[in-house]
């Protein structure tokens, strides 16, 4: 009797010790995910006509909250990024949420559970603006003058931890495609003008 009671505590300690451990804000990690960016300043439809849409490979890699951000053309007529590599510094990842300094400029990006509005993006870090887009379309604290891009653009970051041990609540990794974007495999080349 005395070694079922020891065992269940050392079971309960176990389990609070390593849901801390796993849900603590930490300085490190190893992320991948999209960059989307549309000149309508709001999320692309359809029919864009004219507009300018680009998606871009997003790496992430942190340690002990600095590193490198690093941005590759996966689909768009042209590469409208003059800056592909951005330093990372202040980055804290939480269970809900990932704060970072990205080349100088403050991002915040919300984590996504289980949205009905953001289903494609569920399980991932994301933040997006536009001066066109509507309020369920705006996520976090993010601009598109962060890349370098024109105020009037609409940007969409998101993010998940590359590898993840499979007990650890509740980063889990998923693909991650924003709501109407088809994306081409990463091995895809893509012209560029």
């Amino acid at each position: 009797m005395i070694i079922l009671v020891v065992a269940v505590v050392l079971g309960v300690a176990l389990t609070a010790a390593a849901f801390y451990l796993n849900s603590a804000p930490s300085g490190t990690a190893s992320m991948d995910g999209t960059l989307l960016i549309s000149s309508t300043g709001a999320p692309p439809s359809g029919s864009s006509g004219a507009s300018y849409t680009a998606s871009y490979n997003v790496t992430l890699s942190t340690v002990s909250g600095a590193g490198t951000m690093n941005l590759t053309l996966l689909s768009g007529s042209a590469d409208i990024l003059q800056q592909h590599e951005f330093q990372v510094s202040s980055f804290v990842v939480s269970p809900n949420n990932l704060t970072m300094v990205l080349s100088g400029a403050s991002v915040n990006l919300g984590w996504i559970n289980n949205s009905t509005v953001w289903k494609s993006l569920n399980e991932t870090y994301t933040g997006a603006w536009g001066p066109s887009a509507t309020t369920s379309e705006l996520r976090g604290s993010i601009s598109p003058a962060d890349f370098g891009v024109p105020q009037g653009y609409y940007v969409l970051l998101s993010l998940s931890v590359t590898s993840q041990p499979t007990n650890n609540i509740p980063m889990l990794t998923n693909p991650i495609l924003p709501a109407g974007l088809t994306l081409p495999d990463k091995g895809t080349s893509v012209p560029r003008s």
